[in-house]
């Protein structure tokens, strides 16, 4: 899969990452078929210290592919909008999302 990730202000790169899997019986996985910027990805392109990748991306539109066991609200197929609310409390940092091949 591909991810657009952060190194430091201006250095914006697509990467190549481990597959998402189900980890949890609450996790679902969506396949992205579109995806905006918002500010919390454009604040750190101006200022962000090189270093450490941070992963972009958290506002998009998918379709759900696969759900765990204590999915009930969504199911295999079903769009999707996954607006900044609702990652919050999930947006973990590069080196556990990251996952690189």
């Amino acid at each position: 899969m591909r991810a657009a990730f952060m190194y430091g202000a201006g250095d914006v790169r697509i990467d190549t990452v481990s597959d998402p899997v189900i980890q949890r019986p609450t996790d679902a996985l969506v396949r992205v078929v579109t995806a905006c910027i918002c500010g919390s990805d454009l604040h750190p392109y101006h200022s962000m210290p090189a270093g450490e990748a941070w992963p972009m991306g958290h506002e998009f539109i998918g379709v759900v592919e696969e759900t765990g066991s204590e999915v009930a609200t969504v199911r295999r197929g079903d769009l999707v909008i996954a607006p900044g609310p609702s990652w919050q409390n999930t947006h973990v940092p590069s080196d556990q999302a990251k996952n690189r091949d």
